[in-house]
């Protein structure tokens, strides 16, 4: 219905342009140039029948043109521009509605499978394709079109359920660190993820917490810190100082009652794991913020809740519920540190480079293989570590953490474990054929 004014008009409407533009030359017969669309304005208008409506009505005003040899007046170019631009508009509505309905039947393909925490791994790698295929359709949806809004939606919808999708893809293809876990003696204690820097990940329990996060929780608090600093507009070279009411025993070297630059506070947390460092840290942001930074870079299970404590000495302001973490989380946190994905990020990869408790991951690292920095954790209640390697000119993260052991041989097992199994599989082994094109952001965090 929308198209009948052009075919009643297009024998006397194009007959009577071209006439005309023999008889004045420099009159323009075709509509804008493709790149001059932007640069026409289209009234506004809420709803495509609207914007039809439109289209139709100029229409008509074109027709009444006189369209033989002689005329008067041609229809001004602006006119024509116009009317070019809506056409433009309408193909571009057009295209999006496509997209959408693109989206939305791969989409219903994924859901068809059922849930993927019960499907088996082929499936599983079907699924993400499909959930993958949904998003990058709306991702070409052209920005200001009526399907916008939804789309945009949608696509928060889709890239969840594709991320949930990778998960379990993910995890169903884990089987090989078993072996790895279980010749410990002590398989129910250990969590363990394992991530490339493409965020191809295998884990064991990486979503259960440990029994503590130890000084492993040093690290959202760096991210957080630079993510502060980043939003603010303030340089990592700012002194602060150091309050005594935020000293404990500590293996760091900062003084309290002495201004330190905040880059050299968190590395001084991070290298020398300084507990002095990381409270005075936490007092400088507060804990709302530290979980807020954590909660919308996506972090939904760690939260920083507690100060760090010595031997006996609790600082002021302690806090009161354990802090928690998992090693998926943390495992993700070190592949955005060593992606250099926000700002500050090389300051927190320098100081993990300095780490001085070298007796987990950097004991379980032998040539070929390259250790590329680490930060541990160790109390009473757990052992842990998140390692950095390069095997194989390619660079991975492993973060794993042993519940009530102090046991340093096992968790070097662990680590050299997995190390030997990247070296002789040349990476993560193709268990089963990968779906196409899954080279995308599989970033997730399942509780």
């Amino acid at each position: 219905m929308h198209s009948v004014w052009l075919q009643v008009l297009k024998p006397t409407v194009v007959v009577g342009v071209l006439m005309a533009n023999v008889a004045l030359p420099k009159f323009p017969v075709a509509a804008p140039e493709q790149n001059s669309q932007a640069t026409v304005a289209v009234p506004k208008v809420d709803t495509l029948a609207e914007l039809y409506r439109l289209r139709d009505r100029l229409g008509v005003e074109l027709s009444r043109y006189p369209t033989i040899m002689g005329a008067v007046d041609p229809p001004p170019a602006a006119f024509l521009d116009q009317l070019g631009a809506i056409n433009y508009r309408l193909r571009q509505e057009e295209t999006a509605r496509q997209l959408q309905q693109q989206a939305e039947q791969a989409a219903a393909a994924a859901i068809a499978l059922g849930d993927p925490a019960a499907l088996p791994a082929k499936e599983l790698a079907v699924a993400y394709s499909h959930w993958d295929k949904a998003v990058a359709a709306l991702n070409q949806i052209a920005p200001n079109t009526f399907g916008e809004a939804q789309a945009a939606a949608q696509k928060q919808q889709y890239e969840q359920q594709r991320a949930t999708a990778a998960y379990h893809y993910d995890t169903a293809r884990s089987a090989s660190l078993k072996p790895i876990v279980e010749q410990t003696g002590l398989a129910s204690r250990v969590r363990l993820t394992v991530c490339s820097l493409q965020r191809e990940c295998r884990r064991w329990q990486g979503n259960r917490p440990p029994a503590s996060s130890a000084s492993l929780i040093k690290v959202p608090v760096a991210i957080a810190l630079m993510t502060k600093l980043h939003q603010e507009g303030t340089a990592p070279s700012t002194p602060i100082w150091i309050s005594p009411s935020n000293w404990t025993e500590d293996a760091g070297s900062l003084w309290v009652r002495t201004a330190y630059p905040l880059e050299q506070i968190m590395a001084d947390m991070i290298s020398a794991s300084g507990n002095i460092a990381t409270n005075q840290l936490i007092d400088y942001m507060g804990w709302h913020s530290i979980n807020h930074s954590l909660r919308s870079q996506g972090y939904q299970t760690t939260r920083v809740t507690k100060k760090l404590v010595g031997e006996t000495t609790y600082p002021a302001n302690a806090g009161s519920a354990p802090n928690v973490i998992t090693t998926d989380e943390l495992t993700d946190m070190m592949v955005a540190i060593y992606n250099q994905e926000f700002a500050g990020a090389h300051l927190i990869e320098a100081a993990l480079a300095n780490q001085r408790d070298r007796n987990l991951g950097h004991a379980a690292v032998r040539s070929p293989v390259d250790w590329l920095g680490e930060k541990t954790g160790r109390n009473s209640k757990v052992l842990g570590t998140t390692t950095a390697v390069r095997v194989s000119g390619q660079r991975y993260v492993i973060t794993a953490t042993l519940d009530h052991s102090g046991n340093d041989t096992a968790m070097q097992r662990i680590v050299a474990g997995v190390i030997q199994h990247l070296l002789t599989h040349n990476g993560f082994e193709n268990e089963l054929a990968r779906a196409d094109d899954m080279v995308t952001d599989r970033r997730t965090f399942l509780p």
